[in-house]
């Protein structure tokens, strides 16, 4: 028996070619998909500018959602929301919303656990379960939109999973994000953060265009330490990466970022903020500074806000751009590092 058809998932001529094998105009296309990703429709029967006959039977062959709203507990930072969504199949994934400085940015997850396995970070800890479909990713959004009757502004892949490890649906999910027919955003408003996959940060860059905001994860400039704190740097080097990024970097028309957890007495010595400076020189890159954010499984200690200042003044006096990440939700276990997936 054929699985339903998930409307969200498709692009505008796949759904066109579906429309067609019913005998129906390819206007309708168009229609259907301003209700999906537009009007945020929860149902087939919303969209009351379709007959009734039509509605009907697309209902017989697909739908429109294929995630249940769980819970969505309120974090006491007045910062950010941790969704809690139920797929088909019964797994429960974790998005976030993150209200700050006039922004409204949803933080999706592509993957149902994580397969990267950061020491520092709660995703990984668990079952690896299986990739989220394109539809999935982007139907995080709308659950979203539609609870706050209200659009977003931005939108990151850092959520639960290896983006670039589930590429076929990341890229679906991408231009469907960006397409007019789809939640028409601009790539500047998208980024998309890898563990530094090394080829498929090659392949992205290329059918992205270079369009989209790429952050890589760092959090050491030495190979050593960062491949004991980020797995998969044993296979894909530093030195491998840099040089890829290096390359890349006449193609990407945004900025690169480096993401780096700061974790005290690990990763946070002047001598490292002197690597990270050198490194980030090399690509004109930014530095977001991510405090450490504890979970269970880990020692890891916080750094104070002291010891964040100096990392960072270190870098600046390197003359390198640095942000710091604003923690929102860690008082919901929904701040970068904390997504996980052991209610399942």
């Amino acid at each position: 028996m054929n699985q339903p058809l998930h409307f969200r998932a498709l692009n505008l001529e796949e759904l066109k070619r579906y429309l067609k094998s019913l005998d129906v105009p390819a206007y309708r296309a168009s229609q259907i998909l301003h209700w999906l990703h537009k009007q945020h429709a929860a149902e087939l029967s919303e969209m009351k500018n379709l007959p009734p006959s039509l509605r009907d039977r697309l209902a017989r062959e697909g739908k429109a959602s294929v995630l249940q709203l769980v819970e969505v507990p309120k974090s006491g930072d007045q910062g950010s929301l941790k969704y809690l969504m139920k797929t088909e199949d019964g797994h429960l994934l974790e998005t976030v919303l993150i209200v700050q400085s006039g922004r409204r940015t949803v933080c999706v997850s592509t993957q149902l656990g994580c397969r990267i396995r950061c020491s520092f970070c709660a995703s990984g800890k668990g079952q690896f379960v299986r990739h989220l479909t394109a539809g999935e990713i982007v139907e995080q959004v709308s659950v979203i939109c539609r609870h706050q009757k209200d659009s977003v502004t931005n939108v990151v892949f850092m959520g639960i999973g290896e983006p670039l490890d589930n590429y076929e649906a990341t890229m679906k999910a991408l231009e469907i994000l960006m397409a007019e027919w789809g939640f028409g955003l601009g790539g500047r408003r998208i980024t998309v953060s890898t563990s530094g996959v090394t080829p498929k940060i090659e392949e992205f860059v290329h059918d992205s265009r270079g369009r989209v905001r790429l952050s890589v994860s760092l959090h050491s400039s030495d190979q050593e330490l960062r491949s004991r704190l980020v797995p998969i740097g044993k296979k894909y080097r530093l030195d491998e990466l840099m040089r890829s990024l290096e390359h890349l970097k006449k193609t990407l028309k945004r900025e690169i970022t480096f993401e780096y957890t700061l974790i005290k007495g690990v990763n946070d010595s002047e001598k490292e903020a002197r690597g990270v400076a050198k490194l980030a020189a090399r690509l004109n890159a930014k530095v977001n500074l991510i405090p450490y954010n504890p979970i269970r499984e880990m020692n890891f200690e916080r750094p104070n806000s002291d010891e964040l200042d100096r990392f960072r003044k270190l870098l600046e006096a390197k003359h390198i751009r640095v942000t710091v990440r604003q923690t929102a939700g860690r008082d919901i276990d929904a701040a970068c590092g904390q997504l996980r997936l052991d209610r399942m």
